[in-house]
């Protein structure tokens, strides 16, 4: 069976960066937190956690990128957090974890396009019933 993740790890002066593509899911994440806790062990300066190239992420994958916060906290190293594609980062989003996870901004200042870490949450009313967007 083919590997559904491919985790890279790059680093240079005591700063990684690890890209994560493919399925990050209950199958896969184990080896992300394996990547995590040994750079949390290595005295890192900082983590880039690039999600850009997933495909697809469950609740066990969300668990694992709120390891990365945890352990960024615990061990005093610098965590940012490239976006995933829109189906991605939509978890974040229904979690609220865009406001906790520190997500790097593209040139708008928004996370991946979806309405980034810092804006209000979408509005939303009933009429006739039916939940509709404001």
């Amino acid at each position: 069976m083919p590997e559904l993740v491919d985790i890279r790890v790059a680093v240079a002066d005591g700063r990684y960066t690890v890209a994560v593509t493919g399925e990050l899911d209950i199958v896969s994440a184990g080896k992300l937190e394996a990547a995590l806790l040994q750079i949390s062990g290595d005295s890192a300066s900082a983590v880039r956690l690039d999600l850009s190239g997933l495909t697809f992420m469950d609740s066990t994958g969300l668990r694992t990128v709120l390891l990365a916060k945890e352990l960024s906290d615990s061990h005093a190293f610098e965590l940012s957090l490239v976006p995933g594609p829109p189906k991605v980062q939509r978890l974040f989003e229904v979690t609220a974890l865009l406001r906790v996870l520190p997500f790097e901004r593209d040139r708008a200042g928004d996370a991946a396009g979806n309405g980034g870490g810092n804006a209000p949450l979408r509005q939303h009313k009933t009429v006739g019933g039916q939940l509709r967007r404001a």
